[in-house]
């Protein structure tokens, strides 16, 4: 993406793009496979009950949205930078953050594949009609689609068709197309959801009623209203904000397309999570049979809601996975960008180098057998654990003088305390969460 103001005239589609390209990131970011594990655990538990965490971690991520984007569009340095310039003690902090931020999104990458990977194999069994179980156990008389579809040559040719494509766009660096890829792909991933959403939708005064807050009486809720606020009110989705902003050129006077920037993407993710929660309420919640995983909800769909329904929710979540996979890659490279406060370079090593980490981490989630629900869940402890130092850096950089007239109102730094406050809570609730997840994976 490289760093140069819009000026040139653009057709309507180019246009649209133009306006909210950054935003286009977010959803693609925030709107991932584990987003999706996440929703459908909650819908398919204890139904829409949990409408209201969706609806909170929207709203904070809206305000932190705006407050990152604000000072960029301000001073024209993005967070990192900022923090590292103008804090006490900027450099030790911005280095932790930066470096928690990493080691969740290289963890989070091989979860994202792992996750893709086994749908894709769940789905290719479900499309063809047999268990590849039993197709793994076919001897040499077996006829040749049977064949065809072994686990172990199937898995494999997913994992390296993807990270192929994946690196292959990448290392090229042509942001320019990669952000039409990934509209292509939130409009995908947004129309199959929202229209299976339709399909299976259970009673809108059950959707109402859970906007009420309340925790279910059951020991994996609150590791689950955790999920749902770090998949949404994301740190990282934060830094991402202020760096495609400042990549984009955008300053003062797109103040106002900004706000409808935020807007849209905050909206759209509360639609789609929502629309995730009702195709797992409307069909698992009914059926007593809660989703542990991505690919249980193949497996249990498939008798309840039909091949339509199905194929739509698989559609729709790798069209998730894929607009996750390419900017939690690229969060590594332009976090450091950030940190010296440097334009990003596409085509640096640097840039080039952690791309081929990377696809390095996406084989090895699927291919060693990583667990992808503990890689994700140890990717939203990590982020949650910095939301807090983040909310508060952004506070304060915001009531500085140097930001003139545009620093903090009353009403935002209200916002900031009670967004600090909800973090807080998430953090909480998170790091007891992944604290016992690491506790069983050891017991285990």
């Amino acid at each position: 993406m490289e760093n140069q103001p819009e000026t040139a005239r653009r057709g309507p589609v180019r246009a649209l793009l133009a306006l909210l390209g950054p935003g286009l990131f977010l959803i693609g970011y925030n709107i991932g496979t584990g987003s999706v594990t996440t929703m459908a655990k909650a819908g398919s538990s204890w139904g829409m009950q949990l409408t209201w965490t969706v609806l909170l971690s929207c709203i904070f991520a809206f305000l932190g949205i705006v407050l990152f984007g604000r000072y960029t569009l301000a001073t024209g340095d993005t967070i990192l930078y900022a923090i590292r310039r103008r804090l006490p003690y900027g450099t030790p902090i911005s280095l932790f953050i930066m470096a928690t931020l990493i080691l969740a999104e290289f963890a989070g990458v091989a979860g994202l594949t792992a996750i893709i990977v086994d749908l894709l194999c769940e789905w290719s069994r479900a499309i063809a009609g047999a268990s590849l179980d039993s197709i793994k156990a076919a001897n040499t008389d077996t006829d040749f689609l049977r064949r065809a579809f072994t686990v172990g040559s199937l898995r494999l040719t997913y994992v390296v068709g993807i990270c192929a494509v994946v690196g292959i766009i990448l290392w090229k660096g042509r942001y320019a197309f990669l952000e039409t890829l990934l509209a292509v792909l939130v409009a995908v991933m947004g129309v199959c959801f929202l229209v299976t959403a339709v399909l299976l939708v259970p009673s809108w005064r059950e959707i109402l009623a859970g906007l009420v807050p309340g925790i279910p009486d059951d020991p994996e809720a609150m590791k689950i209203v955790a999920g749902m606020s770090g998949t949404t009110f994301s740190t990282a989705v934060l830094y991402c904000r202020s760096i495609t902003l400042k990549a984009k050129g955008w300053g003062p006077e797109q103040g106002s397309r900004a706000w409808l920037d935020a807007g849209v993407s905050a909206v759209s993710m509360f639609f789609l999570s929502i629309a995730v929660m009702i195709c797992a309420a409307g069909t698992l919640f009914i059926a007593h049979t809660p989703v542990e995983k991505t690919v249980d909800m193949v497996l249990l769909l498939e008798p309840l809601a039909g091949n339509l329904a199905l194929s739509l929710f698989v559609i729709g979540i790798v069209g998730a996975g894929l607009s996750s996979l390419f900017p939690t890659i690229l969060i590594a490279p332009w976090l450091i960008s950030d940190f010296r406060g440097r334009p990003i370079d596409p085509k640096s090593w640097i840039n080039r180098t952690f791309v081929v980490l990377g696809i390095l981490f996406g084989l090895a989630g699927p291919l060693l057998g990583f667990d992808p629900v503990w890689l994700m869940t140890a990717t939203m402890a990590l982020l949650a654990v910095v939301t807090p130092f983040s909310m508060i850096a952004i506070t304060v950089l915001l009531n500085q003088k140097h930001v003139g007239v545009y620093r903090n109102p009353w009403w935002m730094n209200v916002g900031c305390v009670a967004a600090l406050v909800f973090s807080v809570v998430m953090q909480v609730f998170a790091v007891i969460a992944f604290a016992k997840e690491v506790q069983e994976f050891f017991q285990s």
